[in-house]
């Protein structure tokens, strides 16, 4: 039998923390570790517990005290297995983006539906990238036509279809089938992606050509 996902949540509003704990004890192969409702109060965890089973964080960037933008670099050092799939709002993009350049594993709005959280927390899980659809219109409509610009051939026309095909939600293997290729000649696209991007994931893969207008 799989091992369940390890869920921590990270989120100061309490009924809506309560609602994740319920929705993540209703789902199969889901189990929630613990919930923390500051940066400060998980930092303060840290001197006594050990978070390295925690397979998914779920974070509010809009905490009180210190926010959520700043305690990622704090959860890629202290628990860099896990993958961080960040709760926001309408009006968060730009500091959504900037946070998925960091290098979390990508957003969803927090009015989603629990069928729409289970499957971003399955997919962040198996190393997708999850957009939010309602979320990405704003930030395409906001952004694609700035930002910096890059050489239109920074990525070759192969890396651009992998990369607009992890835009829109699929994972390696899906993305494979598509283009009837192998999953490791995706792998291999993927990774040159990251390296001409100078990205850690396909998330931030993502954000970044959006930004320069790539895709």
């Amino acid at each position: 039998m799989d091992e369940p996902i390890k869920i921590l949540i990270i989120e100061d509003n309490k009924p809506y923390t309560k609602s994740l704990q319920r929705m993540i004890e209703m789902s199969e192969h889901m189990e929630h570790i613990v919930s923390f409702s500051s940066a400060e109060s998980f930092a303060d965890s840290l001197k006594s517990t050990s978070f390295n089973e925690v397979d998914v964080i779920l974070l509010d960037l809009q905490l009180p005290g210190k926010n959520g933008f700043q305690l990622i670099p704090t959860l890629k050092k202290e628990i860099p297995d896990s993958n961080i799939l960040v709760l926001t709002q309408n009006d968060d993009y730009r500091a959504t983006l900037e946070a998925i350049r960091m290098g979390v594993s990508g957003y969803i709005l927090k009015d989603s539906g629990i069928a729409a959280l289970r499957s971003a927390i399955q997919d962040v899980h198996e190393g997708g990238c999850v957009i939010d659809a309602q979320l990405s219109k704003i930030v395409l409509k906001t952004l694609s036509a700035g930002g910096d610009a890059l050489e239109d051939n920074v990525l070759s026309p192969r890396e651009r279809e992998v990369l607009e095909l992890m835009a829109a939600g699929y994972v390696k293997k899906e993305v494979a089938d598509r283009l009837s290729l192998s999953y490791r000649t995706v792998a291999q696209y993927t990774e040159s992606i990251y390296k001409k991007l100078q990205v850690p994931n396909i998330a931030a893969a993502v954000a970044t050509a959006i930004r320069k207008g790539i895709i």
